[in-house]
């Protein structure tokens, strides 16, 4: 865990010094984008700036704009592509005497301050390319704060002017409103069909197709964070990405008597791209399967149809499910933790099962209080040591139970009837009513598995689909695959009945969870913890007694910035040009190697030079000044075994 002496960086510095003049901040990435959902815990109470960067040491300082602060930030960006400063002053504007609060951007930008107005939004509609506006509903990294790029340089200054008049946002070029009725769907149902659209390309890089989706995507949503996630996910696809930009759009984005902008827009559009509406369905399981699963459950055949048929009004009435540990289980959900032998498959699922039973966080996930019901079928006594552990360390927890005496959920002794064990651990689950139950292992728990036949893997689904009748969580521990591929071993139906995958691996001396599929959530929300030696006692010889016991840590950085086969190409051409190297050489130089862009067509290759130089610059590998392009402080070599396809 992170030490509990607070490390005086200049981040931090700059966050309490402008907390202390009254500005609410909250932590962000160095690449800018928010460690916690800003726009409910931005704050001024030195003790939680205190514990978030004793969390995050490197984090720099992020502050909304709008009624939060009663700022507004005129953001110019200085890009290969686009100058807003000199946009500007093509149109007249003398920038020295705009405001006296003008801060230098580590990128060679500047954030502009000025008083906020209500309604003034995030829209730069009407306004030069390279001119933004951060209004209600964005943010801007604080003055003071620092990156491995460079600072944030200067001081935010009192009475500031208001809002230049000749600088308002056109209304007209708003993006499109939306109204009308959502379909109601699962986000996960809503993130199939929009992961469908190729965003990796020409597909969706105009700006109105972009803006087509986005409003869609927000109507049905109606605007959720959770929505604004998707939003960032699939927009991050393309090579020109800003996140702030996206985000500056979805808060745009508004519901009025105008156009409607439906789901309708993005089913039209993933179906012409293949995508098939499987909402009523698990997505990677067949009819057949699906059929061969219900009758190991043991439903029995009705002349009546199971069907379901749900009017909007009925969706609307359903109550929605409780989480066990939000944005990851759900009541009713079945999710597997997949690892080597050894990575801590059994460390990490006992110290979740434990957070839920005293319904703490558990690395930073909420979770609601509840039951648990530990099955340990692979090594009870062991577990026993763990547990204790966990008391010593957290403190008692009434609502956890280990299981012991269950050694076969798939076998029966009798022939004709189902396996006892499973029949007692059925009866416990409706009686106890427990908020998860863990099996750990699928291999010790189901013995004589085989695990790449369908129908004992289906077994598997099935046995655990049981215990989820009566509102539990259900969490299998299984090993990996041979290639350590993430994914659970055996039959691809029990991947596909998954509603959560997490797949552990250790990074050092760290070990690192990395969410392979959830259907609650994102899968960017890596977690990581250590593995701490426990002493419990002494044996009859007087030798110490010791376990091992989870302890979380910071996920390690990622190295980082993986480039696509085309971006390393154009890396590559750069770094045999005589330096510095001028913006038309490296474009020249790249079209005529066509290892960036095989066609025919020279403005193809052109525009794939574009693509490469925005991406090599969005991720701070290269910088653009006095007119030549250069490369960015560091060793450029630790990113080249990181490249997508660079060994081809």
């Amino acid at each position: 865990m992170p030490s509990k002496n607070t490390v005086l960086t200049d981040n931090l510095q700059a966050a309490l010094s402008h907390a202390k003049a009254g500005r609410p901040v909250f932590p962000c990435k160095p690449d800018k984008s928010p460690l916690v959902k800003w726009r409910e815990r931005a704050t001024t109470d030195e003790d939680q700036i205190k514990t978030w960067w004793r969390k995050w040491p490197d984090a720099m300082a992020g502050l909304p704009m709008g009624q939060a602060t009663g700022l507004a930030v005129l953001d110019l960006d200085k890009r290969p592509d686009k100058d807003g400063a000199a946009a500007l002053r093509d149109l007249g504007f003398d920038l020295d005497s705009m405001s006296p609060c003008i801060i230098d951007t580590p990128s060679g930008g500047q954030h502009i301050y000025f008083q906020w107005h209500e309604g003034l939004g995030n829209s730069a509609a009407g306004l030069p390319a390279g001119v933004d506006v951060r209004g209600e509903g964005g943010y801007v990294i604080a003055s003071g704060s620092k990156n491995a790029t460079g600072a944030y340089s200067g001081d935010l200054t009192p009475d500031l002017p208001q809002w230049p008049e000749a600088l308002r946002p056109a209304r007209s070029d708003a993006p499109e409103a939306t109204s009308g009725e959502c379909d109601g769907l699962p986000m996960h149902h809503v993130k199939e069909a929009l992961m469908t659209l190729p965003n990796d390309g020409d597909a969706y890089s105009n700006r109105d197709d972009w803006l087509k989706i986005g409003a869609a995507l927000h109507h049905e949503t109606e605007g959720s964070n959770e929505g604004l996630d998707l939003f960032q996910e699939w927009s991050g696809q393309h090579p020109t990405y800003d996140e702030g930009e996206t985000e500056s759009v979805w808060q745009s984005f508004r519901r009025s008597d105008g156009p409607v902008r439906t789901f309708a827009t993005i089913r039209a559009e993933a179906e012409s791209h293949g995508w098939i509406d499987l909402s009523s369905l698990d997505d990677c399981l067949t009819a057949d399967e699906l059929a061969a699963i219900d009758a190991l459950i043991g439903m029995p055949e009705s002349p009546q149809s199971r069907l379901r048929f749900l009017s909007p009004s009925d969706c609307e009435s359903m109550p929605a499910r409780h989480y066990v540990v939000k944005g990851l289980l759900a009541e009713g959900d079945v999710g597997c933790i997949v690892g080597a032998p050894g990575a801590g498959k059994s460390l990490v699922a006992p110290f979740i099962g434990y957070a839920v039973a005293q319904g703490e966080r558990v690395f930073g996930h909420r979770t609601r209080a509840g039951g648990v019901l530990y099955v340990a079928a692979e090594d009870s006594h062991g577990m026993r040591g763990r547990v204790k552990a966990l008391k010593d360390a957290h403190g008692d927890a009434n609502a956890f139970f280990l299981v012991d005496g269950v050694s076969d959920l798939l076998n029966s002794r009798v022939a004709g009837k189902p396996s006892p064990d499973l029949g007692d651990l059925q009866k416990a689950v409706q009686d106890r009513k427990p908020a998860l139950v863990v099996v750990d292992t699928i291999a010790m728990a189901f013995p004589a598995l085989e695990e790449n036949d369908a129908k004992s893997m289906g077994q598997v689904v099935a046995a655990a689909r049981s215990l989820t009748k009566w509102g539990a969580a259900v969490l299998l521990i299984h090993h990996d695959t041979k290639e350590g591929s993430g994914i659970a071993r055996g039959h691809s139906i029990l991947n596909g009945a998954l509603d959560m995958s997490l797949h552990i691996k250790r990074d050092g001396g760290v070990v690192v969870g990395n969410l392979t599929k959830n259907r609650n959530g994102t899968t960017d929300q890596p977690l990581a913890f250590t593995v701490k030696t426990v002493t419990l006692g002494e044996d009859e010889d007087g030798d110490p007694i010791t376990t091992a016991m989870c302890q979380e840590a910071d996920a390690p950085e990622n190295k980082a910035k993986r480039l696509t086969p085309s971006v390393a190409a154009a890396l590559a051409v750069f770094n045999d040009l005589p330096k510095p190297v001028s913006d038309d050489a490296w474009r020249q130089a790249v079209i005529d190697s066509r290892t960036v862009s095989a066609s025919e067509d020279a403005d193809s290759r052109r525009k794939a030079y574009k693509r490469a130089v925005e991406d090599l610059t969005r991720k701070g590998l290269i910088v653009f000044a006095d007119g030549h392009f250069t490369l960015a402080a560091g060793d450029c070599e630790d990113f080249t075994d990181d490249m997508v396809g660079a060994a081809q």
